[in-house]
């Protein structure tokens, strides 16, 4: 069944359980957390975590923000080496969390600077992927390319780009992601998450106008989406990952439609 997730913190402060615990209520299956949150925790820390998601039943399915804009792949800074160090750290943590899937979004590390080949730069990206990839067959993750919208990266922004990416890094624990946000910024047509379906691994969505949570004025837009997913035959999961000035309210408010329009499409 397709499952429904909220982006969120590491629930390590009392803030960050309190919106967790939140999620849970308002009927979300799972939490999506940072990566890079992640490998800055203590050991402590992520005993505390796991500890804490497995008492709420919620558990961590996917972790966003692979890279730190300071550990460029794309450009002549590009430094495999020390995203090497940066992955042998990282990586178990994210399996000790319990996540499946990892979302290669990363704008500031796969950014191509200004007169760099573009060319090279693809080939580079292709090279990490398959870096990365490495470390995922060996604690049993996989890795999502998210497409970003222009006005935020200038690499990979097309549904059709990712899918392309995927299938030149050409690694079993490579896949896609489809960020509903992403694919109406940049006025793609929703349908080509059919041809690219076979690489989908993970999705986000937030409404176009503010990038907001999910609402019931909303409805018929998230639809769009949900029906896609379901032509695509698409079993995954779905994330909010958005923003929110209301967090108790909207919450419940997105579970509510998400959950109903899951139910509308039979998933």
């Amino acid at each position: 069944m397709l499952q429904l997730g909220c982006c969120a913190d590491i629930p390590v402060s009392e803030a960050a359980r309190d919106k967790a615990r939140k999620i849970k209520e308002a009927g979300f299956d799972y939490i999506e957390l940072n990566f890079q949150s992640a490998a800055a925790l203590t050991p402590a820390e992520r005993r505390e975590a796991v500890s804490f998601l497995e008492e709420l039943g919620l558990p961590c399915r996917a972790m966003n923000c692979l890279l730190p804009g300071s550990l460029p792949v794309a450009g002549p800074e590009a430094d495999l080496g020390r995203v090497r160090e940066y992955l042998e750290t990282a990586f178990p943590t994210a399996r000790e969390l319990g996540a499946k899937t990892i979302v290669f979004g990363s704008s500031g590390a796969r950014r191509i600077p200004v007169g760099f080949p573009r060319e090279t730069a693809w080939v580079q990206l292709v090279g990490f992927l398959r870096l990365a990839e490495s470390y995922c067959a060996q604690h049993g993750l996989e890795i999502a390319i998210e497409p970003l919208s222009r006005a935020e990266c200038n690499a990979v922004n097309t549904l059709m780009e990712g899918y392309r990416l995927a299938k030149d890094a050409d690694r079993p624990h490579i896949g896609l992601l489809a960020d509903f946000y992403h694919v109406q910024r940049n006025r793609e047509d929703p349908v080509d998450i059919l041809p690219a379906s076979p690489m989908l691994r993970h999705t986000h969505t937030a409404n176009l106008t503010d990038r907001s949570f999910p609402k019931e004025k909303t409805a018929a837009e998230q639809a769009v989406f949900f029906s896609m997913l379901r032509q695509a035959g698409y079993q995954g999961g779905v994330s909010v990952e958005g923003r929110t000035e209301n967090f108790d309210a909207d919450i419940l408010e997105a579970g509510r439609v998400l959950r109903r329009l899951r139910e509308e499409n039979g998933f």
